[in-house]
């Protein structure tokens, strides 16, 4: 099987490309040091050609409503485009575990993806998963005031990036499903 991943090189993404070739199928990285740029539409149409399924795991830096929705929204759009003239059979989605709740900010963005992606030409499976054991590295240096470190007060039930990777791996493989279960760690730990 051809899988493309869009955000492959990114915290999952890597992952995800990792265990889809270690399972034995063709991976194609959506990344512009691959010559697609998502966001203008750019080389998504070589890149797509003889995929049999896309796994989007890209992400943006904001916390910004506005911001996240522009890029979640055009990332969305132009790749679900670019499906369905390729005849790419099936979307694979990773969401976030609770964004209805709070549909602001980045998760705006998220919950704008997943309608897209419901709403869309393409077959499609959304995963939602947890908070990732990484990030508390990740927003290490975000959240930082000065010699001052501030840590959201959260509970979460992380999970591993390796393991939403797998998760979504096995997804790809599968016939779509669209919402499947929700994906977490198997522990509840607090930040502070």
């Amino acid at each position: 099987m051809k899988i493309a991943v869009a955000g492959g090189t990114g915290m999952v993404g890597r992952h995800v490309v990792e265990v889809a070739r270690e399972r034995g199928h063709d991976v194609a990285v959506l990344s512009r040091g691959e010559g697609v740029d998502l966001l203008a539409a750019t080389g998504l149409e070589q890149a797509l050609a003889g995929v049999d399924v896309v796994v989007d795991v890209t992400s943006t830096q904001t916390q910004k409503s506005e911001e996240s929705e522009a890029f979640f929204g055009t990332v969305t759009r132009n790749l679900l485009a670019a499906e369905a003239e390729a005849g790419v059979s099936h979307h694979v989605a990773l969401s976030i575990v609770g964004i209805d709740a709070a549909p602001e900010g980045y998760y705006a963005g998220k919950a704008l993806q997943e309608r897209l992606v419901s709403e869309g030409a393409v077959s499609w499976t959304i995963l939602r998963a947890t908070q990732f054991h990484e990030f508390a590295e990740q927003i290490h240096g975000s959240f930082a005031l000065g010699p001052v470190m501030v840590v959201p007060r959260m509970v979460s039930e992380p999970v591993a990036a390796r393991e939403v990777g797998e998760r979504l791996v096995e997804l790809a493989v599968a016939a779509p499903v669209g919402r499947a279960t929700d994906l977490g760690g198997p522990a509840t730990l607090r930040m502070v």
